[in-house]
């Protein structure tokens, strides 16, 4: 269970997880993983993609909030 100040709480299901991760478009998926799997700044996510940091915040961003709708949709 995932329980912030600014995020409702929301269990998780570890296959939900994945199958949220898989339904993101590929930019946004690969930029999450190297960000928060690989542990890659925003800066060198960007460098990794060849993209601006401006990019590459960008796709983090668009990347969370549509994994934040996958997750909770499948709860």
């Amino acid at each position: 269970m995932i329980t912030t100040a600014t995020t409702p709480t929301i269990d998780i299901n570890l296959d939900h997880a994945t199958d949220a991760l898989d339904s993101l478009d590929a930019e946004l998926r690969q930029s999450i993983h190297l960000a928060f799997y690989s542990g890659f700044s925003t800066n060198q996510v960007a460098n990794l993609l060849g993209v601006s940091v401006e990019t590459a915040e960008t796709r983090l961003s668009n990347g969370l909030v549509s994994l934040r709708e996958a997750l909770a949709s499948a709860a």
